[in-house]
């Protein structure tokens, strides 16, 4: 596939928010909708059409919830790019408030759920639709698999008595045996190709988070999925639980990952010498 079919084109500014989409995405569209004319005829493609044009507003409305919760606790916004599996808004900063992320994480749903609401007042058709697309977009987002936003909301309430790294793990865990779940039934229901897709492509972006909060932390993950959880269940935190207090200095952090990048051993090896040099 041709790089440039993944290259975000700018779509404009909406709330000062840049918008991008990707040409894939675009050509994606374009394809349905072909298909449907060559199938069904003008009549099935105008339909179709409509239908996708509810199905973007709905991602737009999602990502532009969680855009505006993210700048009401004054987190930046960098742009919202809408691409062929969703879209996503890129938000500076979130890791560094795990509590606030679970916020920004509902917030795309519960815009859903309003625009749920208001077509179940639209007559016919159109309310229809409306209801299943901004239907399917809520629940299908508060399923708890990492990256969905179900996922966040679990690590936010997690990373209140573990660290970011081991609230991240402790919630890809619990993802990845959602998603053999949907595997196992997938083989049992005949959609065996569609979960496969889906569920690598889940389980590879949770592997990319939490590589990524490593590299933006400097902390291995400490504690087993399982430990994470009792202390979650606890109501008295321990004494000994850290929660992580970062990017108090962006060029730490730029330097951890340039460090990482440049190291030649384990990861065990590379938090301990880490460890050995801020502990001399």
């Amino acid at each position: 596939m041709s790089p440039s079919l993944l290259r975000p084109m700018s779509l404009g500014r909406l709330f000062g928010i840049p918008l991008f989409v990707t040409p894939l995405a675009i050509l994606l569209t374009l394809w349905i909708v072909f298909q449907a004319m060559a199938l069904g005829g003008a009549v099935a493609a105008g339909e179709l059409i409509g239908i996708l044009f509810l199905l973007i507003m709905a991602l737009l409305a999602h990502e532009l919830g969680h855009a505006l919760m993210a700048r009401h606790f004054g987190l930046r916004v960098l742009d919202i790019t809408i691409r062929p599996l969703g879209g996503a808004a890129r938000i500076e900063g979130m890791m560094a408030q795990p509590k606030v992320e679970g916020l920004v994480a509902a917030a795309g749903p519960g815009v859903n759920l309003c625009f749920l609401a208001i077509f179940a007042l639209f007559p016919g058709r159109i309310g229809e639709v409306g209801m299943w697309i901004h239907g399917s977009l809520a629940l299908g987002n508060l399923i708890p698999a990492f990256p969905l936003d179900g996922g966040r909301i679990l690590r936010s309430w997690l990373s209140r008595r573990a660290s970011l790294t081991d609230a991240s793990r402790a919630a890809i865990a619990l993802s990845n045996l959602l998603l053999l779940i949907l595997f196992a039934v997938s083989i049992r229901y005949d959609f065996v190709l569609i979960a496969l897709v889906l569920c690598g492509y889940l389980a590879w972006m949770a592997r990319m988070e939490l590589m990524q909060v490593i590299l933006r932390t400097g902390q291995a993950p400490l504690l087993s999925p399982e430990e994470v959880w009792k202390r979650a269940l606890t109501r008295k935190p321990p004494e000994d639980t850290v929660v992580d207090n970062l990017f108090e200095d962006e060029s730490d952090t730029q330097e951890s990952t340039d460090d990482l990048e440049n190291f030649h051993g384990s990861m065990e090896e590379y938090f301990r010498q880490k460890k050995s040099s801020k502990n001399p």
